[in-house]
């Protein structure tokens, strides 16, 4: 997985953020994604296209994680649009845990591009990623995935601030080559 970041700061005019530090590009073999570290994480090595860990915490002993995944949509696609593999998507979690729920949550708003996203929670009944919120953001070809997974309740409440913070920050992507070769 190639996963690096870029800190990018500009002379030009900016609206005023809460925070002064500069934004940060991602590289991933998907493309650049201009979304910020979680605050209080970091990135590590990991599942998706970038994987993210509370400050402190190693991959073994985690309890919440973060993880950016992407899923090709469009018509050469099996997925045409957003909505068709949102609904593939729970369905197969359905399949995978036979206790599964899944419950649609509030849109969430991007301010950084103006768009209304969806949101899902899953939970899959089991110990291990027993819940999942994703937030699908609709790209051309593509939706990219921002999941917050956690073993437990406590841990999955204690980080839902951080995971929206994190998805607001999204400010674009730059695809490289065809989107079949980036998932």
């Amino acid at each position: 997985m190639l996963a690096l970041s870029l800190t990018l700061s500009s002379n030009a005019q900016q609206p005023a953020t809460a925070s002064s530090e500069p934004h940060q590009m991602l590289v991933t073999k998907a493309g650049f994604l201009a979304i910020d570290t979680p605050k209080g994480w970091v990135q590590r090595e990991g599942p998706g296209l970038a994987f993210f860990l509370p400050e402190g915490i190693k991959s073994k002993d985690a309890q919440v994680w973060m993880y950016i995944s992407a899923a090709p949509i469009g018509p050469n696609e099996e997925d045409k649009d957003s909505n068709s593999y949102i609904q593939s998507d729970i369905s197969e979690f359905k399949k995978r845990f036979k206790n599964a729920t899944v419950t649609k949550e509030e849109p969430l708003v991007l301010p950084e591009v103006k768009q209304t996203v969806s949101v899902y929670t899953f939970q899959s009944g089991e110990t291990h990623n027993a819940y999942e919120q994703i937030i699908y953001i609709q790209d051309v070809g593509r939706d990219w995935l921002l999941a917050l997974s956690a073993n437990n309740s406590d841990s999955f409440q204690r980080s839902k601030q951080a995971f929206y913070e994190f998805a607001k920050s999204y400010r674009g992507s730059i695809l490289m080559g065809s989107a079949e070769d980036k998932h």
